[in-house]
């Protein structure tokens, strides 16, 4: 396995860099350590419209300029907003990192987010939102996370409303960026084939002069699962639900447990719920399971899209399937299988400079550190038929039940 180093930057911003002499690439990505559940009431979806904001120009380069210069060398620049960070990211062949470090760190910290810009991004973000408003199988997730999370922060559409959108105004926008893109809430990851000392160098000489300290945010901590029943009728040819139950915390040890289980829950092709909704009984096309684990809390979700005469029938089946899971555990042959895949996934998950680059960033940000990989796969390798017994008679309660559909019901 690679090696890793960590050196922090002059104003203390902490750079995690991989060298892989045996490609030809590189990614560096700039996370702000802000999201969706640090923001106030009058500011839902300035995080993301924000990110947006960030290509729109700065006092170096307008917006075609920033595209433009990592387009021409056939580079990859993207961002993305979840609840908890905000990264930004470009992808790159090796001899070309000094420019994504330069266009990264002048997005990031020298952004002028011109009024003109402004408003007619708030149109593309609220299209945004209009568009996975059309798609009801987008649209049951963020439905469910609201519901199941009702009482905090994390249960909000990370785009905001339409309302809350339009009301974002420059000086807002530009004070929350002041706020939260500061020295000490930025982390950077770098992996690829370059040189050490040169990116150090190079980043010292942009966002190292960085010397903006955060201000925290006041938001609702508290993490309480909503149990019961969620339903909004809509018009649609298909019924998308999803059966919850309670969730663990991502710093929680048994977080390879949970994901162990929802492999063997419906993580494949071969998983519990595949087999019995839809390839026996035909309920549903698209069934599978995930786990929404956050610094405070989480829950877990089974997900189908079902019919209007045969959705009742797809949730008593999961259901059954928790409490199978909660009273009998599993067979020695699932698990086997779920850490065969899940090994697989995690080895295979790190074939490119990008996804490695992301991991180091997220263990960093969640957990102060970045476990080795054979640390992690000793983890896995451990975990017995008890311990996930023990998981489940916790966290499978029937007690624990919730369930949301959105369709012709």
């Amino acid at each position: 396995m690679f090696k890793f180093e960590i050196v922090e930057l002059e104003n203390g911003i902490p750079v995690i860099m991989e060298v892989t002499k045996n490609v030809k690439s590189a990614t560096i990505g700039i996370y702000a350590i802000t999201g969706s559940k640090y923001e106030n009431y009058e500011e839902k979806g300035i995080s993301h419209l924000l990110e947006h904001m960030l290509f729109k120009g700065t006092s170096r380069r307008n917006a075609k300029e920033i595209s433009e210069d990592i387009d021409n060398v056939g580079g990859k620049i993207n961002a993305y907003t979840s609840k908890e960070v905000t990264a930004y990211y470009v992808s790159i062949v090796n001899t070309y990192l000094n420019l994504a470090i330069d266009v990264l760190a002048d997005i990031y910290t020298n952004s002028t987010f011109p009024e003109e810009e402004l408003e007619k991004e708030k149109k593309v973000v609220i299209e945004e939102i209009r568009m996975y408003e059309d798609i009801p199988e987008e649209k049951i997730h963020e439905i469910n996370s609201r519901f199941v999370l009702n009482k905090s922060n994390l249960g909000l559409p990370i785009a905001g409303s339409e309302e809350s959108v339009t009301n974002i105004s420059r000086e807002l926008l530009k004070k929350y960026w002041e706020d939260r893109y500061t020295k000490d809430n930025t982390v950077i990851s770098v992996v690829g084939n370059f040189n050490k000392e040169e990116v150090i160098k190079q980043l010292n000489e942009n966002i190292g002069k960085l010397n903006r300290t955060k201000v925290d945010r006041e938001y609702n901590k508290e993490v309480i699962i909503n149990t019961g029943i969620e339903e909004m009728k809509r018009e649609s040819n298909q019924v998308h639900l999803c059966v919850n139950t309670k969730g663990i915390s991502y710093l929680d040890k048994n977080r390879y447990i949970l994901s162990l289980l929802s492999n063997i829950l419906g993580g494949s092709m071969s998983s519990r719920l595949f087999q019995k909704v839809r390839e026996d009984k035909g309920l549903a096309y698209s069934v599978y399971t995930y786990s929404s684990m956050y610094k405070e809390g989480g829950f877990f979700t089974a997900y189908a899209g079902s019919t209007k005469d045969k959705y009742n029938e797809a949730i008593e089946i999961i259901k059954n399937e928790f409490k199978d899971i909660y009273e009998n555990g599993i067979t020695k042959k699932e698990l086997e299988k779920s850490k065969n895949q899940y090994i697989s996934d995690l080895t295979l998950g790190l074939e490119t400079t990008r996804s490695r680059m992301a991991r180091m960033a997220l263990a960093y940000i969640r957990y102060g550190e970045i476990r080795k990989i054979e640390a992690i796969l000793e983890d896995i390798k451990n975990i017995t038929l008890e311990d996930i017994h023990d998981f489940a008679k916790t966290y499978f309660k029937e007690d624990n039940y919730s369930v949301v559909a959105l369709g012709d019901i």
